[in-house]
């Protein structure tokens, strides 16, 4: 719910029209040679003594700091340019995020080194431009970085492109699991800010909040729009976690009407008569089968054969008696925490293909001691 850090953005102004120059396109034309390096230097030594003024006033700010990828060969990584810099501007390098941008001439040996180098001296490193392709993968895989920045394009129409909201997802998942945060870069609306959110993206950033500008502190004075975007969010995620609610407690009753029943209902009188007319008043119902309580099935699955179209049903085909369901959620879930029944989350049924929702419920019923587990699966499509 605020500002955490500015990032330094160097552009060139073309004399005359005062028309702004994007970096790559200036590196492109220096081509390789040592002004690349000198310009890249340069726009890092402007971002650090803008950002050592503003924190002055705002101590707690992080410094996202882009660095050209095809500048760091052999000769140039080990320089100890940057550290000295920031010793000069008596900046703490845990205040400071070192960006990486992919690119296609990058020596990715020089990086790995400088990166390794750069972590070890304090800083923070960020990988730029993510996206869902195997090589952005890999490089998250093998620069193990603090921070993963998603692609401006990757984040733009997020909420209208199932695909994108994918990809974001495989690389939010992975930077998780590897203990760094991810930021959107390049939200321009409230729409997309809400879609990354949404989908466990950390940080926001883009002109939503700010365009870019001089060196000040006037892009901390958000807090208005950061606090109407959280409770658009808080929202947002209130309604969801409550139809999620109703859709669970409509499942449950359906459920319930169906296992109630069984616990005066002897094992052998357990077959398909008994609930057809369940699957006629319930056409939510997909199957129902039992298992024992080692969690073996000792029944058939009986479907409701209307939920399976014709075509898919060499793909999906209910589980026959003496399939092993110990690993499912449904039975250790209720087995392991001793509960009188439980409901799971949504999932793909293997028996139909629809999205289905499994409650399974303990009975000690008929003319044996044994213990049996009612399950039933409910198409949560038509809930």
């Amino acid at each position: 719910m605020g500002v955490i850090g500015l990032e330094a953005l160097g552009h060139g102004i073309k004399t005359g029209t005062q028309e702004i120059i994007e970096p790559r396109e200036l590196y492109r034309e220096l081509g390789e040679n040592k002004t690349k390096l000198a310009l890249d230097r340069l726009f890092r030594d402007k971002g650090l003594e803008g950002f050592a003024q503003i924190q002055k006033q705002v101590p707690d700010l992080l410094l996202f700091l882009n660095i050209e990828s095809s500048i760091l060969t052999p000769e140039v990584v080990g320089s100890g340019h940057l550290r000295q810099r920031v010793r000069d501007l008596q900046l703490n390098p845990s205040r400071v995020v070192i960006e990486i941008s992919p690119s296609e001439n990058m020596n990715s040996d020089a990086i790995l080194k400088f990166v390794e180098m750069q972590r070890s001296n304090g800083f923070l490193i960020a990988l730029e431009e993510a996206n869902n392709s195997e090589t952005c993968l890999n490089q998250i895989l093998n620069l193990y970085p603090d921070i993963v920045k998603l692609e401006s394009s990757f984040t733009r129409g997020l909420g209208k492109n199932p695909f994108k909201r994918e990809g974001v997802k495989t690389v939010t998942q992975l930077a998780h699991k590897l203990g760094a945060l991810v930021t959107a870069n390049g939200v321009e609306n409230e729409e997309d800010a809400l879609s990354v959110l949404e989908l466990g993206v950390d940080m926001l950033q883009g002109e939503y909040f700010s365009k870019p500008k001089k060196s000040d502190a006037s892009t901390l004075g958000l807090k208005a729009r950061i606090v109407f975007l959280g409770t658009r969010y808080r929202r947002l995620m209130t309604d969801r976690m409550n139809r999620d609610k109703e859709l669970k407690k409509r499942c449950l009753e359906i459920a319930l009407a169906l296992f109630q029943p069984q616990q005066n209902m002897k094992f052998t009188d357990y077959k398909e008569t008994t609930f057809a007319k369940h699957f006629q008043k319930y056409p939510q119902l997909e199957c129902v089968y039992l298992l024992n309580q080692d969690g073996v099935q000792v029944s058939d699955t009986l479907c409701n054969l209307k939920k399976v179209q014709e075509r898919r049903r060499h793909l999906f085909q209910p589980a026959p008696q003496g399939t092993d369901h110990s690993m499912k959620e449904y039975y250790y879930a209720l087995t392991y925490n001793n509960l009188p029944h439980y409901l799971t989350d949504p999932y793909i049924s293997l028996a139909s293909g629809n999205l289905c929702i499994t409650f399974s419920g303990v009975l000690t019923n008929g003319d044996t001691e044994k213990t049996y587990i009612f399950c039933a699966d409910i198409d949560v499509s038509q809930v």
